[in-house]
């Protein structure tokens, strides 16, 4: 998804992961697969197998770090800020864990062509050498929207193939 932001300096823009379901829901709903496990694990426990209690435990310890793992992922966003002389570019989960910061006049952005229909075109901020991916984590619409937006911020966009990427050093 993406958010334009309130700046004062220039443009803001918030990348997000697309989620359909809250951190609070996602929470009540392993609730609810923990209170309907229990109760088949009750009645199967006291009819005699009550070898199912352990791997019952393991199958919600498993599927509630696959949630937490999933919900995880989904709070990454990315900020970019395009002020008059520099591009600022923040990457992070609950804050900014990581930081770039580039001179306006030497960005440019890569697209790497995809490999298969149903991917999408992967962006890359580059800036002296260095190729930063940005919001990998977009679906494919957003990602063409993500283009578009860099593209009208005046910065060129150079196409790439997946085959040059591989043998690129």
């Amino acid at each position: 998804m993406i958010e334009r932001l309130s700046d004062n300096g220039g443009m803001r823009y918030r990348f997000t992961p697309n989620r359909s379901i809250s951190w609070p829901a996602l929470v009540r709903v392993w609730l609810g697969l923990v209170l309907l496990t229990s109760i088949v694990v009750v009645g199967m426990s006291l009819a005699g197998a009550w070898l199912v209690i352990p791997f019952a435990g393991l199958e919600l310890v498993a599927v509630g770090a696959g949630l937490w793992y999933t919900a995880r992922q989904c709070s990454r966003q990315e900020v970019i800020t395009f002020g008059p002389s520099r591009v600022r570019l923040e990457k992070g989960h609950e804050h900014r864990e990581q930081q770039w910061d580039w001179a306006r006049p030497s960005v440019r952005i890569l697209l790497e062509e995809k490999r298969h229909p149903w991917l999408r075109e992967r962006v890359c901020v580059c800036c002296n050498g260095e190729e930063v991916p940005l919001a990998d984590f977009l679906n494919p619409r957003d990602s063409r929207a993500l283009v578009t937006l860099l593209e009208s911020q005046g910065f060129p966009v150079r196409r790439r193939s997946r085959e040059m990427a591989s043998t690129h050093f």
